[in-house]
């Protein structure tokens, strides 16, 4: 009679661990006999992990694609992601799977040509979606779905080779936990990457957002905005993340130099007569443009190609459940805001001056002239474009390559 098959991450060259993981093995195969369970070899395999003087087990089913227990338990117990259905449990389960052969890939003896052929078609059309919609809700771009399917094309002929069976099945498990979080097939499912299908338990304060927004210029509410569609449901997708946050370090170097450019521009302080309100106004505001852009990108550094997990982690962390994004909006606004203010000094510095030197209309036309370089500078600094968060990428369990969150 074959004997079950048995895997385990133990250190079983430590003949004391081997003898242990042995010993299980066989009760809990007795177990399993003794409660009816079939356990076919090749079809069905154990997977066993010492706890002390006690053993975590499960059973994988590679027939349906899910793992499995001798006993009843609640999803929580076991470490499973919450479901709303039989349909949206077995994706769960089939996340687990996906993960323990991704795993232990080099003694199952490859995998069934179909799972190849399955996975092309996914990808196929993935890459026709990302190209004909700004809303897909698959995890990864176009150009990655086209280098994916060049690779698993030409993987056709080693699909049962361990290395092969290890990232294909890295890839079903991000395309399953796609499925899951999108809730595939499932009542109300999420079909457009914007759209919200969970409820809020909690609602977001209003009135302090006006507030900010107000004292912001209006700064702060896009970014608010920007940050709730890319958490949207607690889910990120990672290439939303990096473009976003690409474009706002890139924003805060570009106040950062044009605070440079007004703190320099004041060394002609020492030679007119300025008015010293003024002056110390716009010079201290340009100072805390240039503190505060360099501190958001000293803190922010990396986070624009860290991916979906740390974007998520990042997110999670800083949300409030009361205000949301509304404090780190403020915070990301602030660079913008004290320069916005500094150029706004500057200029009426500028008037005061000219004011004093030339006649209205020749004072007229060099406040043109002054207010469309400050009026070049701002377009040039304030042309952050906060990208939508419909571009893409990573997942929830601990992978590099993985595309969402």
């Amino acid at each position: 009679m074959p004997r079950l098959s048995v895997v385990t991450d133990e250190y079983l060259y430590n003949s004391e661990v081997g003898e242990r993981i042995c010993a299980w093995a066989s009760l809990v195969e007795k177990m399993a006999l003794d409660k009816g369970f079939l356990l076919p070899s090749g079809v069905v395999e154990l997977f066993l992990q010492l706890d002390g003087n006690d053993c975590n087990y499960y059973f994988i089913d590679r027939y349906t694609q899910a793992i499995f227990w001798l006993e009843q338990y609640d999803t929580t117990e076991v470490g499973v992601h919450p479901t709303i259905s039989s349909s949206h449990l077995k994706l769960a389960l089939q996340i687990q799977y996906w993960a323990h052969v991704e795993n232990f890939c080099m003694h199952v003896g490859g995998l069934h040509p179909r799972c190849l052929e399955d996975l092309i078609l996914v990808f196929s059309h993935a890459l026709a979606d990302t190209l004909t919609s700004k809303f897909s809700t698959f995890p990864y771009e176009a150009k990655d779905c086209e280098k994916f399917l060049n690779l698993l094309t030409a993987s056709r002929d080693r699909i049962h080779d361990g290395y092969t069976v290890s990232y294909v099945a890295r890839l079903w498990g991000i395309v399953v936990y796609n499925r899951y979080e999108t809730h595939f097939g499932q009542e109300q499912s999420r079909l457009s990457r914007d759209a919200s299908i969970l409820v809020e338990a909690e609602t977001e304060s209003r009135w302090s957002q006006s507030l900010v927004s107000a004292l912001t210029f209006n700064s702060s509410e896009r970014y608010s905005r920007r940050l709730n569609e890319i958490y949207n449901d607690k889910f990120v997708y990672g290439s939303d993340w990096n473009s976003f946050m690409a474009s706002c370090i890139s924003g805060w170097q570009k106040v950062a130099g044009g605070s440079i450019a007004i703190l320099l521009l004041h060394m002609f302080c020492f030679f007119l007569p300025v008015y010293p309100v003024l002056a110390y106004t716009s010079s201290s505001l340009a100072a805390l443009a240039f503190i505060s852009s360099a501190y958001l990108i000293y803190r922010h550094d990396g986070l624009d190609t860290s991916g979906a997990a740390s974007a998520h982690d990042f997110l999670s962390n800083v949300c409030s459940s009361r205000f949301k994004f509304q404090g780190v909006a403020l915070a990301y606004a602030l660079p913008r805001t004290f320069f916005m203010s500094s150029s706004l000094s500057a200029f009426l510095q500028v008037l005061f001056v000219i004011c004093q030197y030339f006649r209205i209309v020749s004072a007229a036309a060099c406040l043109g002239v002054i207010f469309a370089v400050i009026l070049a500078i701002h377009l040039a600094i304030s042309e952050t474009k906060l990208p939508n968060p419909l571009n893409l990428t990573r997942l929830f369990v601990p992978k590099d390559e993985a595309a969402m969150v």
